[in-house]
């Protein structure tokens, strides 16, 4: 994906994918089409320019902002002020922190966001964590499954991260490429192994077509047997 550009990450077009920076590396974006005509976005773009939002804004407009995490919060705030109708949303285990790191912004449970969004999403908190984590399933009309997983799995390339965050994962066994990432799991997981074992059943269960890592290349060739063999 090029950077502030979205991305169409299905045939229908209404999941789309967009690449930001965050300023010592790059994440992603992920905005779905609601029953309603609106999108949910997961994980709002900070710094981004106007037209990232216009675009949203002249398909449906934006009616929920998700934060899959206590630390993809950044845009938040700019993406409240272009969509004031819209609502934010977290897991209750990330609101501690997002009530210090985003001060000013009100969430809500993944819970009410769950009764809105309908059969065809799911924010799943896998077994295993300590601090949520949110793995975002979404099952378009053609019956295609497309997953947003948050900072356990990524699939960076060398550009996607400053010099002294790439060598600080390497030295936890991380670094580019499809993977779980050792150092984010010291943060979410209390039990490495049954967050893992869920996650495995759940690609089993509802195979993706096309994975969208928080940081780095969506994963489309494959995607749930790549997925599950990093999990293994």
């Amino acid at each position: 994906m090029e950077l502030h550009q979205w991305t169409p990450l299905c045939a229908d077009g209404s999941v789309l994918g967009l690449k930001y920076s965050f300023g010592f590396g790059t994440a992603n974006t992920m905005a779905a089409r609601l029953d309603d005509g609106s999108w949910m976005v997961v994980s709002p773009a900070c710094r981004a320019p106007d037209s990232v939002l216009e675009h949203l804004a002249g398909q449906g407009g934006v009616s929920a902002l998700v934060a899959p995490n206590a630390y993809h919060h950044l845009g938040q705030a700019a993406w409240r002020k272009r969509f004031p109708a819209a609502v934010s949303y977290a897991p209750e285990g990330a609101w501690a922190r997002l009530a210090k790191q985003s001060p000013g912004i009100a969430y809500q449970g993944i819970g009410a966001l769950a009764a809105k969004a309908g059969d065809r999403i799911a924010l799943v908190e896998p077994a295993g964590q300590k601090a949520p984590d949110l793995v975002v399933r979404v099952r378009t009309a053609d019956d295609a499954h497309l997953w947003f997983v948050g900072d356990l799995i990524s699939n960076t390339v060398a550009s996607d991260v400053a010099f002294l965050p790439l060598l600080v994962m390497r030295l936890f066994g991380g670094g580019p490429g499809y993977r779980f990432n050792p150092l984010p799991a010291l943060v979410y997981l209390k039990d490495k192994v049954a967050w893992k074992a869920d996650v495995r059943a759940r690609l089993a269960a509802q195979p993706p077509s096309v994975v969208l890592p928080a940081h780095g290349k969506p994963v489309s060739h494959d995607a749930a047997a790549q997925s599950a063999a990093i999990l293994a």
